[in-house]
Parts: C-alpha cells; sequence; structure tokens
C-alpha cells in the first residue's frame, strides 16, 4: 500500500521547489519509522501550520538512500550516500540541488540543524541523478 507523505520546506526554498529545481530533499529520519518509500506521494509544502500553507507540488517518490554527512576537514567534505563515499563534485551537486549554493553552506547547515555526524534520508522525485544511480 502507497503512502502519503507532507514534506515542508522554509519559504526561500519553495519557489526553487515549485519551479522544478530542487528535485531531492534530505530529512532526519522519523521517530516513528514511517519513512516515505519509492511510490509513496509526496506532498510539498511551504508555510505547513500556518494561515500560508501552500501546497508546491505533489510528485511520486522516485528513490530513498541513506545519507550521512560527516565533520569536514577543511575544505574536504564527508558525505555518505549508503556506504559511499562522495566525491567532493557530487557532493557540490547534492547542495546545489538542495538549494545551498557550496557544499560547505550545505554541511554547515546539517551541522547547525543537527549537529554532525548527522544520518538521514534522501529523498527524491525527480529521476535520480549520477551521484545515486553510480552507488
Amino acid at each position: 500500500m502507497m503512502a502519503t507523505c507532507l514534506i515542508n520546506f522554509r519559504p526561500e526554498l519553495a519557489h526553487l521547489v515549485e519551479d522544478g529545481l530542487v528535485s531531492n530533499t534530505i530529512r532526519a529520519l522519523r521517530g516513528d519509522g514511517r519513512d516515505p518509500l519509492p511510490g509513496d506521494t509526496l506532498h510539498l509544502y511551504t508555510g505547513m501550520s500556518t494561515k500560508g500553507t501552500r501546497l508546491l507540488r505533489q510528485e511520486p517518490c522516485q528513490y530513498t538512500m541513506e545519507v550521512t554527512i560527516q565533520p569536514s576537514a577543511g575544505d574536504v567534505h564527508h558525505v555518505m550516500l549508503g556506504s559511499k563515499l562522495l566525491e567532493q563534485s557530487e557532493i557540490e551537486m547534492l547542495a546545489r540541488v538542495n538549494g545551498f549554493n557550496s557544499a560547505a553552506k550545505f554541511v554547515l547547515h546539517f551541522q547547525k540543524t543537527y549537529g554532525l555526524p548527522f544520518t538521514g534520508l534522501l529523498i527524491g522525485w525527480e529521476p535520480a541523478p549520477v551521484y545515486v544511480t553510480r552507488h
């Protein structure tokens, strides 16, 4: 049975999601274990739990994969998809499709928001990019 998953985006990312420029997101694992699976319907919102709630897109989940973000060593970032360490260029691509203009800002966001190391779920609603499919 396919499930429905609600995902909220910060206002500054809403137009990127709506315009199709952000095609995946990284989220902390749910405490209840009901993380989205391929085939589930993703309802992508901004402003959830406010009067300004707005549905940006409704998309089928194409893929999910565990992601781990480790503390960086200077300009060298450590991000794993599943058990595979991403190359620096792949981390830059991942950062950009998640609305960050650099891998450094991407890693810093997860450090400030969750602390590092962070393990979560990469959730995608477009065909999987090469940094996902080569793993």
